[in-house]
C-alpha cells in the first residue's frame, strides 16, 4: 500500500510537472514574467525564490499552476501575459497540452524499443518481433459453445486438443484455423485463469462461429530502435483520437442524463489502477502513465472555462474579431465558475469511486 501511494503521488507529480513546465518554459521563452511555478494546490509546504520566480510545492498533489504577471489581474507591464499578442498567448496556453502528448510519445517510443504490448493497434500491424502472445476471451455470443463449456471473459486460451492431438496457439489466426478445421466436433480447450491452467470441453463447435467468442490478442512486440519513434507516434495519435471520442460521448451523456459514465474515474480510481499496474510490471505501469498523460492533455484542451481549451477559445475569438470579445474581469469570473464546476465534478466522481470500493 505504501509503495502504491508513493508511486501514485510520483506519477501525478510527473504528469503535472511536465504539463506546467510546458506553460512555464514557453512563457519564459516569449519573455512573460512568471511569478510562481507550483506543483499541487495550497497550503504551501515548501517554496524557494530563484530570480523573479517563486518555485512551490503544495500540500494537495492533484494539480498545479504557473502564475504569470497579468494573467488574472490587470498590468501595464509589457512583460505581462495580457499584453502579449493573441498568437503568443495561444502558444503559451497550448504548450502544457503538447508537453503531455510528447511525454506519452517518449514513453511509448522507449516501450516499443524494449518490448511492449500495443494499446490500441493490432500486434500484426506493428513492424517488429513478437516476444510473446496471449489470446484473451473478451466476450461471448449468447448461448455460445464456449460459454456453455464454462469458459469466462478474461480467460487466456493456450491451446486445444482433439482425439489426444494437442495444438498450442501463438496467434488468433492459429486458433481460427483450428476451429475452422474442427467444426461440428467436440474439442478440449486449454486455458489459463488467475495464473492457474485448466481444461474445458466444448461439446460441439458450431458452423457459423465455431467457439462463439470475441477474442483479443495481447502480444509483446519489440520494434527496431529506428522505427520505434514512428510506431509510437502512430499509437499516440490513435490513443488521442479514441480519447477524444470517449470524452465526446462522456460530455454528451453528462448533459443529457446528468450521470457520470462508469468508465470515468477520479483520483481514487487512478490510485486503484496504479496499484494494479504496479502488480502487472514496470512496462504496464509506464504504459499507464502514457495513457494518463494523453488523458490529461485531452481534458485540458476541451473548450471548458478554467481549462487550457477554455482560455484558447477566448484567444481565438480575440484573434478573429481583432479585439477582446469578453472583458478581462468577466473572463476571469467565467474561469472561476468553470473551476468550481470542475471541482464539484471531481468530488462527485471521487465519492462514487469511494462508494464503489466499499461496496465491492
Amino acid at each position: 500500500m505504501i509503495l502504491t501511494i508513493i508511486i501514485f503521488l510520483l506519477v501525478i507529480g510527473i504528469l503535472i510537472l511536465v504539463h506546467e513546465f510546458g506553460h512555464f518554459i514557453m512563457a519564459k521563452k516569449i519573455g512573460v514574467k512568471v511569478e510562481e511555478f507550483a506543483i499541487g494546490f495550497p497550503p504551501r509546504l515548501f517554496s524557494k525564490k530563484k530570480g523573479e520566480t517563486e518555485y512551490s510545492i503544495n500540500a494537495i498533489p492533484l494539480g498545479g499552476y504557473v502564475k504569470m504577471l497579468g494573467e488574472l489581474e490587470h498590468s501595464s507591464d509589457k512583460r505581462a501575459f495580457e499584453n502579449q499578442t493573441p498568437g503568443k498567448r495561444f502558444v503559451i496556453a497550448i504548450a502544457g497540452v503538447l508537453m503531455n502528448v510528447i511525454l506519452a510519445w517518449v514513453i511509448l517510443t522507449v516501450g516499443f524499443a524494449i518490448g511492449m504490448s500495443p494499446v490500441v493497434s493490432s500486434p500484426d500491424t506493428i513492424p517488429g518481433k513478437k516476444l510473446s502472445s496471449e489470446i484473451i476471451i473478451a466476450g461471448f455470443e449468447k448461448d455460445s459453445p464456449a460459454e456453455k463449456s464454462g469458459l469466462v471473459a478474461g480467460d487466456i486460451i493456450l491451446g486445444a486438443s482433439v482425439n489426444n492431438n494437442s495444438t498450442d496457439f501463438n496467434s488468433i489466426k492459429e486458433l481460427q484455423n483450428f476451429t475452422e478445421q474442427h467444426k461440428g466436433e467436440a474439442v478440449n480447450i486449454k486455458y489459463k485463469r488467475d495464473n492457474t491452467t485448466g481444461q474445458k470441453t466444448v461439446e460441439e463447435l458450431s458452423n457459423d462461429a465455431p467457439l462463439g467468442v470475441a477474442i483479443v490478442e495481447k502480444a509483446i512486440v519489440r520494434v527496431p530502435w529506428y522505427k520505434a519513434p514512428y510506431v509510437a507516434l502512430h499509437e499516440t495519435y490513435e490513443i488521442v483520437k479514441l480519447t477524444f471520442e470517449f470524452f465526446g460521448s462522456f460530455i454528451s451523456r453528462l448533459f443529457s442524463t446528468g450521470k457520470v459514465e462508469e468508465g470515468v474515474g477520479g483520483p481514487v480510481a487512478i490510485y486503484v489502477y496504479t496499484g494494479l499496474a504496479i502488480k502487472a510490471g514496470a512496462m504496464v505501469l509506464l504504459q499507464f502513465v502514457a495513457l494518463l498523460s494523453i488523458n490529461l492533455a485531452v481534458i485540458n484542451i476541451l473548450p471548458f472555462p478554467a481549462l487550457d481549451g477554455g482560455r484558447l477559445v477566448f484567444i481565438v475569438l480575440e484573434k478573429i474579431f481583432r479585439k477582446r470579445v469578453v472583458k478581462e474581469k468577466v473572463e476571469n469570473i467565467i474561469h472561476l465558475v468553470g473551476y468550481a464546476l470542475l471541482i464539484l465534478l471531481i468530488v462527485a466522481i471521487t465519492y462514487r469511486d469511494v462508494a464503489n470500493l466499499f461496496h465491492k
